[in-house]
């Protein structure tokens, strides 16, 4: 358990200000390596879309390009949590990050050299796909081990922080450089930052194996190790055995599948109002940044009313709402009626996520819960790239306000699958 400000300094280590945490030994570097870690990441989906679409002429093409960059790291992320605490999470992390930058700056290379293929898209995406968990998790498992326990709750809750700014920044920033200087810069820049983000990682010093101890997961010496792939299936058993995570598994992953289609969706939709390619890069990494800002607005309304016994009906009424808000809202025809439903369903998306997670905590046995979220995440996400596929497929072949009916259905089906799988008590 991490200490409180009081406890440290009844322990005799006096409380400090941001300003001296942020001069405070690890920290600058390990803060600057999350940041760039994390943009870089939120950039690349969408330069990867634009790119595609741009380049291909093809929203499947877009559709699967974003299923390989992120269902390999589905997949495997279950392993994720114990890779980490098998092998350390300073090297597993800088591990990614290099083969990160590489694999993306390896994009924009054959993309100048005229050599970059569909298939050799695919390819690269899944091979960058696969080591994403590590970073995902890892990073935040950093700081206990090299930050001073005097600076660690303010640099938690400054690494915290960046969450929501990097929600929001990310899509603008994807847009705006897409738009300004093109794809392969773009891609060179995200390559950058992942290069950045390991160099940072390198200049940590004096790490402890306290991690561990903080989370309450110390193992006895004498104990065998536990083989990653049984450790993996025991969590994914435990939560088909368990009628909340089941049924929130099922639901949200159907949520996914609708929110994946609007990441293909929404480029084309601005396309269609907007001729300029530079224009239409901008507006599409605004109105995603609207949405994030909205789903960051709508986690604090859902936190401040969603109590204990009440997730359940916040999140069907959510999903439900959300629905309407992909359609017929966001299909009236025009950039103005798309922004406004993309926003609404971005408030909806907020209250969704802070009942499912409540939901999740709340009906896991504390003891199991490191590996169960792990698990759990991953199976919630499994629709995403499902969602972009036919994202693709549908609106090659029909039309941005079919494919938003599509998506509006799918959210009503995940909100049914919440109100008739998910028990009321747990």
């Amino acid at each position: 358990m991490t200490p409180r400000p009081s406890e440290l300094q009844e322990a005799g280590i006096p409380s400090v200000t941001y300003r001296e945490v942020l001069t405070s030994r690890n920290v600058p570097q390990l803060l600057l390596a999350a940041c760039l870690s994390r943009l870089a990441h939120g950039m690349l989906l969408f330069v990867v879309v634009l790119y595609a679409i741009a380049e291909f002429g093809s929203a499947e093409v877009a559709g699967l390009s974003s299923a390989f960059l992120t269902l390999p790291g589905f997949l495997v992320s279950p392993i994720a949590g114990a890779v980490l605490d098998r092998f350390g999470a300073l090297r597993a992390v800088a591990m990614d990050t290099t083969a990160s930058a590489v694999l993306v700056g390896g994009i924009a290379v054959f993309s100048v050299l005229d050599r970059l293929t569909p298939a050799v898209l695919y390819v690269m995406l899944g091979l960058f796909s696969i080591t994403s968990p590590l970073t995902d998790g890892g990073i935040r498992t950093l700081f206990p081990q090299f930050v001073p326990d005097a600076a660690y709750d303010r640099a938690n809750a400054l690494d915290l922080s960046t969450y929501s700014v990097i929600e929001v920044g990310g899509p603008l920033v994807a847009g705006a450089l897409f738009a300004l200087s093109g794809a392969n810069p773009a891609l060179l820049t995200v390559a950058a930052m992942y290069a950045l983000a390991a160099l940072s990682l390198s200049l940590l010093r004096g790490g402890t194996a306290k991690a561990g101890a903080d989370r309450g997961v110390a193992r006895d010496p004498e104990e065998p190790e536990q083989h990653l792939l049984r450790s993996a299936w025991e969590g994914i058993t435990y939560l088909l055995r368990n009628p909340t995570l089941r049924g929130l598994a099922a639901s949200y992953a159907v949520f996914q599948v609708a929110y994946g289609m609007l990441v293909i969706i929404v480029p084309v939709a601005v396309g269609g109002h907007v001729a300029d390619e530079a224009s239409s890069s901008r507006y599409v990494g605004v109105i995603w940044a609207v949405l994030g800002l909205a789903g960051g607005t709508g986690a604090l309304l859902a936190g401040k009313y969603v109590r204990a016994g009440l997730e359940r009906r916040f999140m069907v009424g959510a999903l439900v709402l959300s629905a309407l808000a992909v359609y017929p809202v966001s299909a009236l025809g025009s950039l103005v009626a798309l922004g406004t439903g993309l926003a609404l369903f971005g408030v909806m998306e907020g209250t969704v996520n802070v009942s499912l997670m409540s939901l999740r905590l709340r009906r896991t046995e504390p003891e199991r819960l490191g590996r169960v979220m792990t698990v759990s995440i991953s199976v919630n996400l499994i629709g995403f790239p499902v969602g972009t596929s036919l994202g693709g497929v549908v609106v090659d072949n029909g039309s941005p306000a079919r494919a938003l009916a599509i998506a509006a259905a799918l959210a009503l089906a995940a909100a049914v699958c919440a109100r008739l799988l998910v028990p009321k008590e747990g």
